[in-house]
C-alpha cells in the first residue's frame, strides 16, 4: 500500500514529505554548525552533510511509522 497524505486538497506521498522536513533540519543544523564555527573542524562537508541527511530522514521515518 503506498501511503499518501492530503494537504490543502493535495495528495503528497509520505517520502516526499519526510525528505522535505530532514532536508530543513539539515540546513538547519549546518547554519548552526557554521555559527558555533564547528564546519571548520570537518573533514569532508559534503560527505558530512549528505550523510547528516540520511541519518535525519531515517529518524523522521521511524518516528513517523512509530506514531501511525
Amino acid at each position: 500500500m503506498i501511503a499518501d497524505t492530503e494537504i490543502f486538497g493535495v495528495l503528497l506521498n509520505v517520502e516526499l514529505i519526510t525528505s522535505v522536513l530532514a532536508l530543513v533540519l539539515t540546513f538547519a543544523l549546518h547554519r548552526m554548525l557554521v555559527f558555533f564555527g564547528l564546519h571548520r573542524r570537518i573533514w569532508h562537508p559534503a560527505l558530512f552533510e549528505t550523510s547528516l541527511f540520511v541519518i535525519l530522514w531515517g529518524a523522521i521515518t521511524y518516528v513517523s511509522l512509530t506514531f501511525t
